[in-house]
């Protein structure tokens, strides 16, 4: 019964913030819950389920959540300070940062000085959506800051919304420890923070620039008038979208499209759209990051993208090494009487059935059928491979590592597996690990196109200018022998044309 109920709740959970709990983390949510429930002196999970029902009823009709609204906490304020998770350090995500101070926000502030005109206040509107315990946010005003940034001479707008009350609320104190330093240049810290007992604290003069509120990216009204979230210059919204299923992200999207201002810009992690319908954007594709900028007016279809790319995680695996339904077999020694047909009919209708899940990217249920594989099966490779590409479009790197790992000390050839790998390094920021990798590959397989012209982007996001020449032409090569219609990978539609295109025009740069 409890976990029929328990079900209950993660589905009431998901239709009002879009937060997707997996299989695996059932056991987690149901001690959560349990202890919320306890605090309240319920004694069963359906009387908790009934509380929050009650609280959503009672809330009915307000343009607010539950989260957003003003007086005293609700239920689901602190349902979601304990499920949402509320990791963050300042300046994360440097080559994001270097981008933001020296591409995106000069061109914001210039454009919108110019649209001014002379003698009229310009408007600057910046949102951390997702803003957790409001490093982000404080990382921006500290960029704008340190580009000598007018404030007096502007009507600025920074604000960061969160789910979680209580990370709003330390966001609002504007107190960390060290640990939230640990990327941050020591004379930036020493600049603009002061000692504070045993922390530090943000100097008032851009703590009085930045404003915290409680919000639903889901259930919000957006535009919200009431609280200025309107004609935004820059959205961050990064690594929030992991905890979300596909349909809720979709519906987010949407809304920071109408949020923002023409040409107003949204700033993602590095993977978290790569599943979705970005077409209404203009991609703009960095060597530290992409970029989402809103275009005027209708785009044409199909999209072209502004500029080609390498997915960075495992969309981009079906090229050379695609797995087809019809291969997925059971890896390892054969055992000495062949398995009955239908146990080998039963295994292979599971891969399907895994990998039908992972083309329709419900990746915990995909993850669920090829774990369930695996403990029939200890030896099928094939399955781990498809655990694996879940994990790692779901962010849960490591698990991803661990399962490529196994794979390739079975296959040591595997280039599949060295690939995601590197994707996932590359991701993390690891390039020196990413570049083990992807030489691996080529020394597996020197007409690996996507290995070249992912060396040459990590080159060229490293200054190795030489470097970065030498892969492109190899990659020029290589593609002068494949159809010009042809596409590299079973997700991007980009064509061989279109990259042929992209590196000889970087090659007259």
């Amino acid at each position: 019964m409890d976990d029929l109920t328990l079900n209950r709740i993660s589905r009431l959970i998901s239709r009002h913030s879009g937060i997707h709990i997996r299989d695996q983390d059932y056991k987690s949510l149901a001690d959560k819950v349990w202890r919320r429930a306890s605090s309240l002196r319920l004694t069963s999970l359906a009387d908790y389920h009934s509380y929050l029902l009650k609280e959503l009823e009672q809330g009915a009709g307000s343009s607010a959540s539950p989260v957003a609204g003003a007086g005293p906490t609700s239920e689901w304020q602190e349902l979601y300070s304990i499920l949402t998770v509320n990791e963050s350090y300042f300046f994360r995500d440097s080559n994001q940062f270097k981008l933001l101070s020296e591409r995106i926000l000069p061109d914001i502030i210039g454009r919108k000085q110019a649209a001014a005109g002379p003698g009229a206040k310009p408007s600057l509107r910046i949102w951390s959506a997702g803003c957790s315990t409001g490093e982000e946010l404080y990382s921006i005003a500290i960029a704008l800051d340190e580009l000598n940034f007018p404030w007096d001479q502007w009507n600025t707008l920074l604000i960061g919304t969160d789910l979680s009350k209580t990370a709003v609320d330390s966001a609002r104190l504007g107190l960390y420890g060290s640990w939230s330093f640990r990327q941050m240049p020591t004379d930036l810290q020493q600049k603009y923070f002061y000692a504070h007992h045993q922390v530090h604290q943000i100097c008032d003069r851009l703590r009085q620039r930045v404003a915290f509120q409680g919000g639903n990216l889901l259930n919000d009204p957006c535009p919200n008038p009431a609280i200025g979230l309107g004609n935004i210059d820059l959205i961050f919204c990064r690594n929030v979208f992991i905890y979300l299923d596909s349909q809720a992200i979709g519906q987010i999207v949407q809304k920071f499209h109408r949020v923002l201002g023409l040409q107003g810009y949204l700033f993602t992690g590095h993977t978290e759209l790569y599943s979705q319908d970005t077409s209404q954007f203009k991609t703009l594709c960095f060597p530290e990051s992409i970029v989402y900028q809103k275009q005027p007016g209708p785009r044409p279809a199909p999209p072209q993208p502004a500029q080609p790319t390498t997915k960075p995680l495992v969309e981009s695996l079906r090229s050379r090494s695609s797995l087809k339904a019809k291969s997925l077999t059971q890896t390892g020694p054969r055992p000495q009487a062949a398995p009955p047909q239908t146990q080998a009919h039963n295994l292979e209708k599971a891969l399907q059935e895994a990998e039908a899940l992972l083309d329709q990217e419900v990746y915990s249920s995909a993850v669920h059928r090829a774990e369930a594989i695996l403990k029939a099966h200890p030896r099928c490779d094939a399955a781990r491979k498809i655990a694996a590409r879940a994990y790692a479009n779901t962010g849960h790197h490591e698990q991803a590592k661990h399962l490529c790992l196994q794979v390739i000390r079975h296959h040591p050839l595997s280039i599949e597996m060295h690939y995601l790998l590197a994707q996932i390094a590359e991701d993390q920021n690891d390039l020196d690990g990413a570049k083990v990798h992807l030489r691996k590959i080529i020394y597996l397989d020197a007409d690996f196109v996507k290995a070249y012209l992912d060396l040459a982007s990590i080159y060229e996001r490293e200054k190795q200018l030489d470097k970065t020449q030498k892969m492109r032409s190899h990659a020029l090569m290589l593609l002068a022998k494949l159809p010009p219609d042809a596409r590299l990978d079973h997700y991007s539609d980009t064509t061989v044309a279109q990259w042929q295109s992209h590196l000889m025009s970087k090659a007259d740069c």
